[in-house]
């Protein structure tokens, strides 16, 4: 397999950096997998041949699915909306 059949998953893809990556990763040739909790916030990039899917970090059942068959994977995800006491949580 070469560098570009491999699968690259980027989970948080409809947050800012997420948003950016994906196209940059598309236009290196990569295969993409963008994975967010919400797929309309990706639809709506209009990406053209990226597998795009739900999936959220705090429901496990999501988390198989977006890694199957996923070699690189880029963890864009934050804490912030946890509620208080972000900066005390690693």
């Amino acid at each position: 397999m070469s560098a570009s059949d491999s699968l690259w998953l980027v989970f948080g893809a409809s947050g800012y950096v997420g948003r950016n990556m994906v196209p940059h990763l598309v236009a290196q040739g990569r295969r993409v997998r963008a994975a967010a909790r919400r797929l309309s916030a990706m639809e709506a990039e209009g990406w053209q041949g990226v597998d795009q899917m739900r999936a959220d970090a705090l429901d496990p059942a999501t988390l198989g699915p977006a890694l199957a068959g996923v070699e690189v994977a880029f963890y864009l995800v934050h804490s912030m909306g946890g509620g208080r006491g972000f900066p005390a949580r690693r």
